[in-house]
């Protein structure tokens, strides 16, 4: 029975924008029609490829990897590839196995997972196997590999931290899983030998790499509400880790910023959201659940500016990129925002399967994965 609710959940919760706490709309799930824009800067496309079945028919995320300023992507039939900033494969491999989690890249390895729990490291530099570790849990977010260790979060509320030489379990850290949940869980980030990552039970966490050490856990969201589902406030978003600030979002809960050193809360902006966030122009970008675009002052958290013309499009996370705010939707298309005022400037449609998982900037480039596969990289022009 438990499965079952989740799993009814967390295929419904991330497109239908319920339980959310502000700037609700009572035509919640019709996404708005685009309207005419005035464009100021066009994108130019250099390339795209074709990556296997792409994120598959489930509420996959399968996200990019970036290494040695190559661009590595998996696809959920089992295909890991790299390919070079100017589209030449540099390998692919068939792994026979359904992927739901990948891809990381460092220490000269390429990591992805299965909804089995198998994790599997390939040598950044062909593809070849290294290992395959089994650590018994669904994973849904690309592993993680910096200074020997490999960093793994797990659908049922577990942090594993692995041998990136061998895929031998160091240490774990666990977190209470909540009744019901999204499909999803957070990429952690590493900085240094302490990586930061959030869970189901609405906190986000500072961890020591090496010996799983617990170094400050605080709060993003608390369960409120008689129904289950106004109960959910997953961090499924990866944290965002600035010079001195750490600033996660929950769903049904808040964006905080917190203190990098300590955990204490230096500001709270209350939200529904289940994705990343962007920082750039002394701002920092947020998505909610229903699609509104805020950005907010990094340093206060005062609103600049809201966007609301993209609602319910299931947008991805924001990025900044050229100058600007970028988000896809659920129809391919990427919009292209100012960063003053969040005026919609641009648009692109890459294909019509949509792009679910963040886009990636490398080398004045844009890295854009749709859900259907096709890899694509493009760059801006302004026109005026």
């Amino acid at each position: 029975m438990l499965f079952s609710l989740i799993f009814a959940l967390v295929l419904v919760a991330p497109l239908t924008g319920c339980g959310s706490n502000k700037g609700k709309d009572t035509d919640i799930g019709k996404p708005y029609p685009l309207e005419k824009i005035d464009v100021k800067t066009k994108f130019k496309r250099h390339w795209s490829r074709g990556v296997g079945s792409g994120q598959g028919k489930f509420y996959n995320r399968l996200t990019l990897g970036l290494g040695s300023g190559d661009i590595y992507a998996a696809s959920n039939n089992g295909i890991a590839a790299r390919y070079n900033a100017s589209g030449k494969k540099i390998w692919s491999k068939k792994l026979k196995v359904t992927l739901t989690g990948g891809i990381g890249v460092g220490d000269g390895l390429a990591l992805v997972a299965t909804a089995d729990g198998i994790v599997i490291a390939l040598k950044a530099e062909d593809g070849s196997e290294v290992w395959r570790t089994d650590v018994q849990g669904e994973v849904l977010a690309a592993p993680q590999v910096a200074k020997g260790y490999v960093l793994v979060q797990t659908h049922d509320g577990r942090l594993m931290g692995l041998a990136a030489a061998s895929g031998e379990e160091l240490w774990v850290y666990t977190s209470d899983l909540p009744l019901l949940t999204l499909r999803g869980t957070a990429t952690p980030v590493i900085e240094g030998n302490i990586a930061y990552t959030g869970f189901a039970s609405g906190k986000i966490i500072a961890i020591n790499i090496e010996n799983g050490s617990l170094l400050w856990d605080k709060s993003v969201a608390i369960a409120k509400g008689q129904a289950e589902i106004d109960r959910v406030v997953d961090v499924d978003g990866s944290p965002l880790v600035s010079s001195t600030s750490v600033y996660a979002a929950s769903f049904n809960g808040n964006l905080y910023a917190f203190t990098k050193r300590s955990g204490q809360a230096k500001w709270r902006f209350e939200t529904s959201s289940y994705r990343g966030l962007a920082e750039g122009f002394g701002n920092i970008y947020l998505v909610n659940e229903q699609g509104r675009i805020y950005a907010l002052d990094a340093a206060s958290g005062d609103q600049r500016w809201e966007q609301s013309a993209l609602l319910n499009r299931r947008l991805s996370a924001p990025i900044v990129f050229s100058g600007f705010v970028l988000v896809a939707d659920y129809d391919g298309y990427i919009h292209v925002l100012s960063q003053v005022d969040g005026s919609i400037v641009g648009r692109a449609r890459i294909d019509g399967s949509g792009v679910r998982v963040p886009m990636l900037v490398a080398e004045n480039q844009l890295y854009v994965y749709s859900n259907n596969g096709k890899l694509a990289t493009y760059s801006l022009k302004n026109i005026r």
